[in-house]
């Protein structure tokens, strides 16, 4: 199984390493849970029967004056684990962004994309962060966009609403849009967005309030009827969990709660994020499809 949304926040390692670390986790990203380390995320993942988990950096420094972990960061730790795979971040509005997000890419090794409208405050359809799309598409990576509502502080809801989104996904058809937290509370808006478009996929990482289980319930079953999922989604949706937010143990089972079957959880939790990183996932290194 693959973790399609976690974040290299609590390192305690990293504490020590990186003197701006620790005011990005409590002061920027606006998480309170103590600093572990490393070996922790190991377990987490182990206790959910996750192989795998894409490390999700922002690139907020412009914005909100240090990024929540680098893309260096991300690579540090991907080299130390198979287990990783890391994503790139770059500030969209910056002249070279498109020239840096090349380098994470081609020199780091970094295998994805990751932008957050409301942290790093820019407006997803302005014209200016085009050029950023263009070269995601081009370098053939899957963009992880924040959509919904944003825990961080002195952020604007308004820059979570999907729909801002639909000029860029049409504009950049090769390029796959994962929304993050299913737009919570913009369900609708996007589960609309993934219905219509081929190139758009959700991440189940939402939760808001109450526990996993009881939240994915009234989700996925009250306000998303779960066989639109069954019967429409089930190759648009990939697992998150937005650890360390949450424990991923958790999430793995409220989604597992829901009334879906083997053949969907499966795509779920595993096959739909392999095709969205054009890889094999085995019991050895992740293995690019040529």
């Amino acid at each position: 199984m693959i973790d399609f949304h976690t974040h290299p926040v609590l390192i305690r390692e990293f504490v020590e390493k990186y003197p701006n670390y620790e005011r990005a986790a409590r002061q920027v990203f606006n998480i309170g849970n103590n600093f572990q380390p490393l070996e922790t995320f190991f377990l987490q993942m182990d206790v959910a029967g996750i192989e795998k988990a894409v490390l999700l950096p922002i690139d907020c420094r412009r914005a909100r004056k240090d990024a929540v972990s680098s893309n260096e960061q991300v690579a540090e730790l991907c080299a130390l684990s198979k287990r990783f795979i890391g994503f790139a971040s770059v500030d969209p509005l910056k002249k070279n962004a498109a020239r840096e997000l090349e380098n994470a890419v081609k020199k780091l090794g970094l295998r994805g994309l990751k932008l957050d409208p409301a942290l790093q405050d820019f407006r997803p359809h302005d014209r200016k962060v085009m050029a950023v799309y263009e070269a995601a598409a081009d370098l053939r990576i899957p963009l992880v966009i924040h959509t919904g509502m944003s825990w961080a502080p002195e952020t604007p809801l308004a820059r979570g609403n999907p729909l801002l989104l639909e000029e860029p996904i049409r504009e950049f058809p090769g390029l796959n849009f994962v929304l993050a937290h299913w737009a919570w509370p913009w369900v609708w808006e996007a589960t609309a967005l993934a219905l219509k478009y081929p190139n758009v996929y959700l991440d189940t990482s939402c939760l808001y309030y109450d526990s996993p289980k009881e939240f994915y319930q009234f989700v996925f079953s009250k306000q998303i009827p779960t066989t639109v999922i069954e019967r429409s989604l089930r190759n648009k949706v990939v697992f998150g969990s937005n650890y360390p937010r949450v424990e991923i143990k958790n999430m793995v089972h409220a989604l597992k709660s829901l009334a879906l079957t083997e053949g969907c959880l499966n795509k779920i939790l595993r096959e739909n994020a392999e095709r969205l990183l054009g890889i094999k996932a085995g019991d050895g290194p992740l293995i690019a499809e040529s």
